[in-house]
């Protein structure tokens, strides 16, 4: 395969240029014939759009040519027996490797306890490597070849993997199936090409999938592509000989930055925004609203509404989100509770037909029935419904299909799903559905004889809600919408005006997909897309979505700094490539353009200052040791945190952020100072043993239903810790240290306040000296001066916390150390030899062990305590305003609520009225 790159300008549409110069290739006459052009354009979409164009230019007909895009060449060239396994199939694979695996591995990426390895959790596995196998495809690898370029990157984590993959390609070989990346890679080396064409043009691709180009180079090694670029050939250096934007090029290149560019609050102004530029056009089919982040879809498509103006979304709405897909998960629930609730539900459906509730039967009397049957009944059974006479023909047949499908699954399901898809339907959307379903159900059936273990009707609605979720499905067109398209699709638009909604930072440029298995480094070494890559396919669409509507359209770019839930945002960094001497001008334009700042009011302050106060200390004289801490970062956010409470609450998320997994460290070392058995213990093996299974024991608690496939990756990362501590500890206990005990509550008086605080561990030695730990989980351990003390000119704090030690002043930044030895001295006062210090628990297990405090002193904890009492009485007095400069105001929630400056946005008020 030649390429021949065909540089098309960027002055006009793609899609006209493209129409255009593919007639150009057939000569004049009222009938056109590109049946022998391969076309390959990057989406299905941007295919239906060239059809269209040339279909325009044509009226009278023509002898379209193949349009395809890049993945699709692979239909052409499998072997004609050949059956490749769909997503569904992959998945059951995977399930079933993984769930035979005789015991949890040492090592295992995906760790779990062995009276929790149930099908829910080996779901969330088989996604997890199906997602893995599907971005090591984009460089030709498997698990088995991505072991060997991996090289010393966690080689036993690849071995394992390949492993288990050829135990799922036996899987699916025995049902006469294949793995779609297996036979991709196959056909590449003996693939036959099908097609008689003689012209194939690639168009308008940036960014085709690497196995697609490396398809073309192998089936027409003689053969000529045209690559038809679109952009100037001034900027020829800028694309490879396929067409993909080069890095180096575009990280340089000076992009425009469009005059109309508006910079809002939040997320539902840049959709009123949107749809108020919308609403001035009289011609809908002039204006395209460009979505450059998905999650403002649902804003736009409400102001849209509002407006009274229809939309539409060529690439579909989400499965997920689809009427049907709370039908199986309802069908689910009642199988595996058989809840009253589920039961509700499921009369409620517009499909509620299959359970015998007739067409003209009024659901509104159906729920009354229900409702004073479920008050009748103690319990949550839906049997308890057949009470009401109204509704026993439910209960009988939803019972009758209960006992099927714990007989037969695939048969049970299949019926009610006939009932359901098989009448009237309401769209294209519902026979995609239907035909999703039925092909899941084959799969499923396909590979019952290979697999040991069968599935229940549980199992397999969770299957099949699995493959209805990543579906996409087409919407009715209305008559004069507005057509809402992706980033990716705007190339290929023809609208003079264009809406680019949402230009943020990590939606433009996009990132390459995060996979815990795949982290950066080994990305780049395993040679897959990167983000430089990404980068600069997203520079050059934007420049060439602006270079199409120069002179004859316009762009509006709209983005914001904060998300509806108040999370800060920021315009993407495309908008700042420009020449030094340009960019205090763009900034400026960003910051202070025609609309209200919303740099002076972040989240959903407009004109007004926060009033807060008053500020007055209100509660009881007691205080922990960390609350300490929080005066010396900042009086005011002492205050948020310790007198108003503040707290922010979140959605459990898909993995554990910094302090979660420092505090499961903590939960779980704690555990373990509290084995008997361990505290003399010195051999590094058998303490590995006991921690990794504290810390099985810890997750099985917090995560009851199964433990997300992301977590299970940062115990592993938590193991090595454990690993770090096992040997350090393992030093200690042969240095003659012995663990006393750990998580010890302390309290003593400063004042008329009690100070409290939780020691980590307190270990002693042979010769009596007590020595009081706190662990730290951080990348890199501080020392515990440097945690504790810092000379008063490096940052700024209230004047409570400054003293005068051996000539210097220095600067309290933490009292925890110097407290818990004061808390241990007033307990324990003959103890005279009292040593603090911190076990350091870093990323790189060979530097765990103890940090000392080599110039501690009974003067600095004195010291300490004086630093306290001051705090405390300026706490009385309620010194609390102004804010210091601290690094706790850029750390979130604090940032996105107070904007890094809270002393700029908050009026305070000292004293009540």
């Amino acid at each position: 395969m030649r390429p021949e790159r065909v540089f098309l300008g960027w002055d006009r549409p793609l899609v006209e240029e493209a129409a255009d110069r593919l007639l150009a290739r057939c000569g004049p006459g009222p009938w056109a014939d590109l049946s022998r052009w391969l076309v390959i354009v990057p989406t299905r979409e941007s295919g239906r759009m060239l059809r269209g164009s040339l279909c325009l230019r044509r009226p009278a007909g023509l002898l379209a040519p193949r349009v395809v895009t890049p993945m699709e060449l692979f239909g052409w060239v499998r072997g004609p027996s050949e059956k490749w396994a769909g997503r569904t199939a992959r998945i059951r694979a995977w399930t079933e490797v993984v769930l035979s695996e005789p015991g949890p591995e040492e090592g295992s990426p995906f760790p779990c306890d062995p009276g929790r390895r149930d099908f829910a959790w080996a779901l969330g596995v088989g996604r997890s490597l199906c997602e893995a196998q599907d971005l090591l495809a984009e460089g030709g690898l498997t698990f088995s070849t991505a072991r060997e370029a991996a090289g010393d990157l966690e080689p036993d984590l690849w071995v394992r993997l390949a492993r288990w993959e050829e135990r799922y390609r036996a899987i699916l070989r025995r049902s006469g199936l294949r793995d779609p990346t297996e036979g991709r890679l196959e056909a590449l080396e003996k693939g036959v090409w099908r097609f008689a064409e003689d012209s194939v043009a690639l168009v308008g691709c940036p960014d085709p999938h690497p196995l697609a180009l490396r398809l073309l180079q192998a089936v027409l090694p003689d053969r000529a592509c045209s690559v038809w670029i679109h952009a100037p050939e001034t900027i020829a250096d800028g694309f490879d000989e396929w067409g993909r934007p080069q890095p180096a090029f575009w990280q340089s290149r000076r992009l425009p930055f469009p005059a109309t560019t508006r910079i809002e609050a939040e997320e539902g102004q840049v959709a009123l925004r949107a749809a108020l530029l919308v609403e001035a056009n009289r011609i809908r089919e002039a204006v395209t609203i460009g979505v450059c982040a998905s999650r403002l879809l649902p804003y736009l498509r409400l102001a849209l509404a509002e407006r009274k103006i229809p939309a539409f979304d060529p690439g579909g709405v989400p499965g997920r989100e689809s009427s049907w897909l709370p039908l199986l998960a309802d069908i689910r629930e009642l199988l595996e509770e058989g809840s009253l609730a589920a039961f509700r539900r499921l009369l409620c459906h517009p499909a509620a037909g299959w359970l015998g509730v007739g067409p003209g039967e009024s659901v509104r009397a159906l729920l009354e029935a229900f409702d004073r049957a479920a008050a009748r009944s103690p319990g949550k059974d839906f049997r308890a419904a057949a009470r009401e006479e109204v509704l026993k023909p439910c209960v009988e047949r939803a019972q009758r299909f209960l006992s099927a499908a714990g007989a037969e699954p695939l048969a049970a399901l299949r019926k009610p799903f006939s009932e359901v898809f098989g009448g009237e339907r309401c769209g294209e959307g519902d026979d995609i559905l239907a035909e999703e379903l039925a092909a899941a159900l084959q799969e499923i059936e396909a590979l019952a004889p290979s697999v040991e273990r069968p599935l229940g009707a549980a199992e397999v609605l969770a299957l099949l809600i699995d493959r209805l979720s990543g579906l996409s499905l087409p919407e009715e067109r209305p008559e004069k919408a507005v057509e809402l398209r992706g980033w990716l699709e705007l190339l290929w638009d023809d609208a003079p005006h264009l809406v680019l909604a949402g230009f943020q930072e990590g939606s433009v440029p996009e990132s390459v997909t995060h996979h815990f298995l795949l982290p950066p480094a080994l990305r780049e070494r395993l040679g897959l897309r990167t983000n430089a890559e990404r980068e600069a396919r997203d520079a050059y669409l934007f420049e060439a979505v602006l270079a199409q509507r120069r002179g004859r359209g316009r762009v509006d770019l709209l983005a914001c700094r904060f998300t509806r839930e108040g999370e800060p945002l920021f315009p993407s960094r495309l908008l700042f490539r420009c020449p030094p001497e340009e960019l205090p001008g763009r900034v400026r334009r960003v910051l202070d353009g025609q609309q209200p700042p919303p740099r002076r009011q972040p989240a959903a302050t407009d004109s007004f200052l926060l009033r807060i106060g008053p500020l007055v200390w209100a509660g009881e004289r007691k205080l922990s040791i960390t609350g300490l801490r929080d005066y010396l970062a900042c009086p005011f956010f002492f205050f948020l945190r310790h007198v108003r409470r503040w707290e922010f609450v979140e959605e459990p998320p898909e993995e554990l952020n910094d302090r979660e997994f420092g505090g499961l460290l903590h939960e779980v070392l704690a555990d373990f100072g509290r084995e008997e058995a361990m505290k003399g213990c010195d051999r590094r093996e058998e303490m590995e043993d006991c921690l990794r299974d504290l810390l099985s024991r810890r997750l099985h608690r917090r995560f009851p239903d199964g433990i997300p496939p992301a977590i299970m990756f940062q115990a592993a990362a938590l193991e090595g810790r454990l690993a770090g501590f096992a040997r350090a500890q393992a030093e200690e206990v042969r240095r003659g240290w012995t663990t006393v005990s750990v998580e010890e509550p302390v309290s003593f008086s400063i004042g008329a306040w009690e100070i409290v605080g939780r020691i980590d561990r307190v270990d002693r030695d042979p010769d009596g000296r007590v020595r009081l730990l706190d662990f730290k989980s951080a990348e890199r351990a501080r020392s515990p001066r440097s945690a504790h003390l810092c000379p008063a000119s490096e940052s700024t704090g209230p004047e409570e916390a400054v003293f005068e030690w051996k000539g210097k002043r220095l600067r309290w930044r933490d009292l925890q150390l110097p407290l818990y030895a004061a808390a241990w001295r007033r307990r324990h006062p003959a103890c005279s030899a009292v040593e603090v210090a911190y076990f350091a628990l870093p990323r790189e297990r060979a530097q765990a062990g103890i940090l000392e405090w080599k110039e501690w002193s009974p003067t600095l904890e004195t010291e300490a305590e004086s630093c306290a009492g001051r705090v405390l009485r300026a706490v009385e007095e309620g010194r609390f305003w102004p804010p210091s400069e601290s690094i706790v105001w850029r750390r979130e929630p604090w940032r996105s609520w107070f904007d890094g400056r809270p002393g700029e946005i908050v009026s305070p008020v000292s004293a009540v009225g």
